[in-house]
């Protein structure tokens, strides 16, 4: 046999539980207005919404308080435990890093992973030790899918195109600059488009890889025309071909610098203008709120954001100063 559902009446509502609540603690009518900052003539009112709702007494007045009822000692935990449960609702979800137990998942690049996860692995061991990273890389259509659903939590790279419902703050912008070899004839001189035209390239293409389309359509250009003799899969391919061969390889400033860090190349400004890009995180709106997740962009922005472009920048002219 099933029982319906009654809807609560409108003669019930969370005050009446909660003065019920209190009157079942104190056992004390006065002591219970004193904590809910009721006069006695309200908390009479309310005793009596009570007692019209559930049609018992609930309470008997003794010379010094009141006793429950049987009632009232069968539905008293209920009661608690319910008021308990909705307060939880409403208290503000936290994250202590110190303390936690999370597994991130995050999309990015091969470069990110080159570029961002030491220095982000460096400050999540020191402030969060409990945490856990999952680096992913997928097609846009499962990046979308992935951040909506929350099986991704954070992108971060260059991903235009995710859609209205997804978040994108940026880090930093990025640029092309060239990579060779240290005696690399590229090196002598300002020969232009028309030095290019003349010169090997080689270039990666990462599936997904919308900023190195736009530079390759500058390559492409009538008026530049640069040959591109070979084609590789990744970035982190680049350093040791353009190290032994003399081709040449347009690459975001950012790897450049840590590649020409452990091997024999130098950083070329372009002859051209190539166009740069934002590099952003993207999370989607549904989780704006989260707390760990709200944490962990922050992380990202103290450790990626602002200073990011400037040292960048200074770092690649600094490399490009000893080419000359």
């Amino acid at each position: 046999m099933t029982h319906r559902t009654r809807p609560l009446t409108r003669q019930l509502d969370l005050n009446l539980l909660e003065l019920f609540d209190v009157v079942w603690r104190t056992r004390n009518l006065t002591v219970a207005g004193e904590q809910l900052g009721l006069s006695q003539p309200a908390v009479s009112h309310a005793l009596a919404r009570l007692r019209r709702t559930y049609g018992d007494a609930l309470f008997v007045r003794l010379p010094r308080g009141v006793e429950p009822t049987p009632l009232a000692v069968r539905i008293a935990p209920v009661v608690s435990d319910a008021l308990r449960a909705i307060r939880d609702t409403l208290a503000k979800p936290t994250f202590e890093p110190q303390a936690a137990r999370r597994h991130f998942r995050m999309a990015m690049s091969d470069i990110g992973e080159r570029f961002f996860m030491p220095r982000l692995w460096m400050h999540l061991a020191r402030e969060a030790p409990g945490v856990s990273c999952e680096c992913l890389s997928p097609g846009l259509d499962e990046l979308q899918q992935g951040l909506a659903s929350g099986e991704i939590d954070l992108a971060v790279g260059f991903f235009p195109g995710l859609g209205a419902q997804i978040r994108r703050q940026a880090l930093f912008s990025e640029r092309f600059v060239y990579l060779a070899q240290k005696k690399h004839p590229l090196l002598r001189g300002d020969g232009g488009a028309a030095a290019l035209r003349h010169t090997p390239h080689v270039l990666a293409s990462p599936p997904g890889s919308h900023h190195l389309a736009a530079v390759e359509r500058v390559l492409m250009r009538r008026d530049v025309r640069v040959p591109i003799v070979l084609r590789v899969r990744s970035f982190l391919s680049i350093g040791p071909i353009v190290a032994e061969t003399d081709l040449v390889s347009p690459i975001p400033s950012n790897l450049a610098q840590i590649i020409a860090g452990h091997l024999p190349l130098r950083l070329i400004e372009p002859p051209i203008e190539l166009p740069s890009f934002d590099v952003c995180m993207y999370w989607h709106r549904r989780f704006d709120d989260d707390p760990a997740l709200g944490w962990l962009r922050r992380l990202m922005a103290e450790t990626f954001g602002t200073q990011a472009p400037a040292s960048s920048r200074r770092a690649t002219r600094q490399a490009m100063s000893h080419a000359h």
